[in-house]
């Protein structure tokens, strides 16, 4: 849904009159659509049967065998371990470095996803790096506004759809080669490609640039997505993962915003800002030494004592 709305903010009002109400509308149709699909959704099966709906949570168990074509394990279902995540736990040892360092990483990311998205649309328009060499360019009208051009508006979408590659590159290389080292090719790459972008060597190079730099950026993204639930024991996953994807706002916040205020300087402050968020990006990776592909996950209170224990013995 945040992939769509960012990607009709940009594309949205294209030599229409009151764009802006139809760039509200469209950023609305994820949401009913949503909202309709809740219908087909089932609950968790652990909270049905912490609430007492065994029946219920058997056929959802049963439903999901079936689209996955497997047996139904044998046994009676029981859940030996009812408590929710609560905020202050998520704080607390054995979570308490995890919990900052993919807190860090949520900030990072989408200061970086939402941020390109209004970099490049600048880029475009102050023609950064010749940028403007392959398309018309952007004129001021009578009341002293930039106008994008229809050439312009369609490589936009074009940029738009180099977030779907990453997305794929995150999810293969977390299957594959693991979390850590998908996480760790993807931010020091996207960096890589941003201190690029600084030098200006050449119109076609900065678009391989700006290209390869959402790429990761997506690829960072999806992989985090992934990591950070499997970070933490069921009973506390939603809570942990909803607390830290509201803080990472903050840099979404920070990132439209730093990346429009400096741009009307210069574009290559608001890239330096992209170098500095990404060198902490780069630096917190590294402190994240667990690998969670293959790992048994914390589903009951015995399998977390057992988890905690090897912690402090390491």
């Amino acid at each position: 849904k945040q992939w769509y709305q960012r990607r009709v903010a940009i594309t949205a009002g294209m030599d229409l009159e009151g764009g802006w109400r139809y760039q509200i509308l469209l950023t609305a149709v994820p949401c009913a659509i949503m909202l309709f699909l809740l219908h087909f959704m089932d609950e968790s099966p652990r909270y049905l049967v912490i609430h007492g709906e065994r029946e219920k949570a058997m056929r959802v168990i049963e439903k999901i065998c079936q689209q996955n074509q497997a047996e139904v394990p044998a046994g009676t279902l029981y859940c030996s371990d009812v408590r929710s995540g609560e905020y202050g736990e998520i704080w607390t040892k054995p979570h308490t470095s995890g919990s900052i360092q993919i807190t860090i990483h949520y900030i990072c990311n989408m200061f970086l996803v939402f941020g390109i998205t209004m970099l490049v649309v600048d880029m475009m328009a102050d023609n950064y790096c010749y940028m403007e060499a392959f398309f018309e360019t952007t004129y001021i009208n009578v009341w002293g506004c930039k106008v994008y051009t229809k050439a312009e508006y369609l490589f936009l979408i074009v940029v738009a759809l180099a977030f779907v590659p990453g997305f794929i590159i995150g999810t293969v290389g977390a299957e594959t080669v693991g979390r850590r080292w998908t996480f760790i090719s993807a931010i020091y790459l996207g960096a890589a490609f941003t201190v690029l972008l600084l030098f200006c060597m050449s119109a076609v190079l900065t678009y391989v640039e700006v290209f390869g730099a959402i790429v990761c950026y997506s690829a960072y993204n999806e992989v985090l997505w992934i990591y950070a639930p499997e970070f933490y024991p069921t009973y506390m996953r939603g809570t942990a993962v909803g607390v830290q994807n509201g803080i990472g706002k903050l840099g979404a916040a920070a990132g439209t915003f730093l990346t429009e205020y400096l741009d009307d300087y210069d574009i290559k402050y608001s890239l330096y800002c992209f170098v500095v968020v990404q060198a902490v990006a780069c630096l917190t990776i590294l402190f994240m030494k667990r690998e969670t592909r293959g790992e048994q996950l914390i589903d009951t209170r015995v399998n977390e004592l057992t988890y905690i224990n090897e912690q402090h013995q390491n």
